[in-house]
C-alpha cells in the first residue's frame, strides 16, 4: 500500500509542477484576462464532469470489485455523452463562458469523462500506477503542446490553448483504453437485466457520492463565476492562480486518499480502516502545514516574477485560503473512509452544509472584499465541511485514542517499506 501511495504522490507532484508551468505560460502569454478565460473554461469542464460522475467516479471504484467492468463501463459512457449534450444548452443559456468556447467545453468534457471512467475502473482493480500514468500523460502532452504553439509557432492565443487540450485529452483517452484492455476481463455477452441491475447500483452509489462532489465543487469554484460577474476576467485569473497554488497542498492528502479509498473498498475490517484513516489524516495535516507556511511567506514580488505583471495579489489569495485548505485535509481523508465503506451520505451532508455556508459568505464578502473576500468565504466553507465529517466519524469510531499514533513497530515497518519502494525506483 505504501508503495502505491508513494507512486501516487510522486505522480501528483509531477502533475502539480507541470500544471504550474502551464499556468505560468498561459499567464505570461495571455495576461490576467486570458488566464481568466482559461480558468472559466477549465472550471466549466470540471462542472460537467462532476455531473457525468453521477454514474462514474467513486461509484465505479466501489462497484468494480463487485461487477464485470463491461456492465459498468457501457452505462457510464452513455451517461457521460448525454450529460455533455445537456450541458451545452445550460452553458449557452446562462452565458457561463465566452460563446465561441461553449462547444469546445462540452466536447472536451465528454472526452475527459470517458477517460475518467476507464481510470476509475482501473483504480477499482487497485491498478493505481496505471491510473496515475493516464493523468501524467495528459498534463505532459498539454505542456509540450503549449510550448510548440506559444513559443515555437508563435501562436499565443486562447484558441491555441484549446487545441492543446484536445491533443492532451485525446492522448490520455487512448492510453486509458489500452490499459483497460490489458487489466480488465474480456468482453462477454451481457443480458439487459444485468445492465439494468448494474446501472441501478451505479446511479444509487453515484448519486450519493456525487451529490457531495457537486456541492463541494459549487463551494470551491462558484466564486469564479461570481468574481467574473462582479469584477471581470482579470480578477478570475489572479484568483485562479492563487487557488491553484494553495490547493496544490492537497497533493499529499489526495495521493493518500486515492490509495486509502481503494484499500478500504476491498476491506471488511472496520477497526483497521478507522485506524488507518486517523493515522493518515494526522500525517497529512503535519506535512500540509509545513508546505503551507512556505507558500504564505512568499512576497508579492515573487508572484509578479512568476506569472507576470498584474499578479501581485496572488499572495493575498493564498493567505485568505490557507486556514481552510489546511483543515480540509481532514475532510479529504476521513471523507474517503466513508466513501470506501459505502456511506456516501455523510460526505453529501457535509458538502451541502459547506455549500450553504459558502453561499452566505460569498454574498457578503465578495462584493465587499473582491478576491480576498472570495478566499476567506471559501476558507470558512472548507473548515465547516471538515467539522461535519469529523463529527460523523467520531460517532461511529470503534478504535481507542491509543490507535491514533502509530506504534514504534508500525513506524519502523512503514519506513522500511518506503525505503524498499524508493530503492525499486
Amino acid at each position: 500500500m505504501l508503495n502505491k501511495i508513494i507512486n501516487t504522490f510522486g505522480t501528483r507532484v509531477a502533475i502539480a509542477v507541470i500544471n504550474l508551468l502551464i499556468a505560468v505560460m498561459v499567464s505570461r502569454a495571455l495576461g490576467t484576462d486570458g488566464k481568466g478565460v482559461q480558468s472559466l473554461v477549465l472550471v466549466s469542464i470540471t462542472y460537467i464532469l462532476v455531473f457525468a460522475n453521477l454514474m462514474g467516479g467513486g461509484a465505479l471504484v466501489y462497484l468494480t470489485p463487485r461487477f464485470h467492468f463491461q456492465m459498468l463501463a457501457a452505462p457510464a459512457y452513455l451517461w457521460a455523452a448525454a450529460n455533455s449534450v445537456v450541458f451545452y444548452f445550460i452553458i449557452k443559456r446562462f452565458d457561463l463562458v465566452p460563446q465561441p468556447m461553449i462547444l469546445h467545453v462540452v466536447a472536451l468534457a465528454a472526452i475527459n469523462g470517458f477517460t475518467s471512467i476507464n481510470a476509475s475502473i482501473l483504480i477499482g482493480k487497485e491498478k493505481i500506477k496505471q491510473s496515475n500514468a493516464i493523468m501524467l500523460l495528459q498534463v505532459v502532452i498539454s505542456a509540450l503542446s503549449l510550448v510548440v504553439f506559444f513559443y515555437i509557432a508563435g501562436l499565443a492565443t486562447i484558441q491555441s490553448y484549446i487545441i492543446t487540450l484536445y491533443i492532451a485529452f485525446g492522448s490520455a483517452f487512448v492510453l486509458s483504453l489500452h490499459l483497460l484492455r490489458r487489466h480488465a476481463e474480456g468482453l462477454r455477452r451481457v443480458a439487459w437485466k444485468e445492465y439494468r441491475a448494474a446501472s441501478y447500483q451505479m446511479l444509487h452509489y453515484g448519486l450519493l457520492n456525487q451529490l457531495a462532489h457537486i456541492a463541494q465543487l459549487l463551494s470551491f469554484r462558484m466564486s469564479y463565476y461570481w468574481l467574473n460577474s462582479l469584477y471581470g476576467e482579470a480578477e478570475v485569473g489572479i484568483y485562479s492562480n492563487g487557488t491553484s497554488l494553495v490547493e496544490s497542498i492537497w497533493l499529499v492528502s489526495r495521493s493518500i486518499s486515492m490509495v486509502q479509498y481503494a484499500h478500504i473498498a476491498n476491506s471488511t475490517d472496520k477497526g483497521h480502516s478507522q485506524k488507518l484513516t486517523v493515522q493518515l489524516t494526522l500525517a497529512a495535516l503535519v506535512l500540509s502545514a509545513v508546505l503551507l507556511l512556505v507558500l504564505i511567506f512568499l512576497p508579492p514580488a515573487f508572484f509578479v516574477w512568476l506569472f507576470g505583471p498584474g499578479f501581485g495579489q496572488v499572495g493575498a489569495v493564498i493567505f485568505s485560503l490557507a486556514p481552510g485548505v489546511l483543515l480540509f485535509n481532514v475532510a479529504l481523508i476521513v471523507g474517503h473512509y466513508f466513501s470506501g465503506t459505502g456511506k456516501y451520505h455523510v460526505n453529501t451532508i457535509a458538502s451541502f452544509a459547506g455549500l450553504v455556508v459558502a453561499l452566505i459568505f460569498y454574498s457578503m464578502m465578495i462584493p465587499a472584499l473582491g478576491i480576498t473576500g472570495a478566499g476567506w468565504a471559501t476558507s470558512i466553507s472548507y473548515s465547516f465541511t471538515s467539522l461535519i465529517v469529523v463529527m460523523f466519524f467520531a460517532r461511529e469510531m470503534i478504535i481507542g485514542r491509543s490507535d491514533f499514533i502509530p506504534r514504534k513497530g508500525e513506524i519502523k515497518n512503514m519506513w522500511e517499506q518506503m525505503m524498499r519502494s524508493i530503492g525499486k525506483k
